[in-house]
């Protein structure tokens, strides 16, 4: 019964952390998710479609339309892979960099008042605990 309510607190934390990274970017032009592929982008620099969705949790079937508008949008630039043409590569153009770093800076602080009341240790417990919670969750899907 334990673990269940350890669980439960963890969506609970979840669905928190969620409305609070909304909050942090609702004085924006970007989603959640487009907010993350910039963030993506600029952090990792040029990936392809598919190390774009390994790298972040945005569903195959979501990605080509946040694609679609963060290119219309012209924060990213598609370009067809020169061996093979079914693969595209992706980066951030300057304006997608410059609003980008614009909004990371409200999103970051707001974060940071959330995290604040760990202390450094227990920071580094808690990423140690959720890494080997999700390693298990993982092995248990595959």
């Amino acid at each position: 019964m334990q673990k269940l309510k350890s669980l439960i607190i963890l969506f609970k934390t979840h669905q928190h952390l969620t409305s609070n990274i909304k909050l942090s970017l609702s004085e924006t032009e970007l989603t959640v998710n487009e907010f993350t592929v910039l963030e993506a982008l600029y952090t990792k620099g040029e990936l392809s479609t598919q190390q774009l969705i390994d790298k972040i949790l945005i569903p195959n079937s979501s990605m080509t339309y946040v694609l679609d508008v963060l290119e219309k949008k012209n924060y990213i630039e598609r370009k067809k892979d020169k061996k093979d043409r079914r693969r595209q590569h992706l980066s951030l153009t300057a304006s997608g960099a410059a609003v980008f770093l614009e909004i990371y800076d409200i999103h970051y602080n707001h974060m940071t008042k959330i995290f604040e009341v760990l202390t450094p240790e227990e920071d580094v417990i808690l990423k140690d605990l959720l890494k080997k919670i999700g390693k298990k969750a993982q092995e248990l899907s595959i």
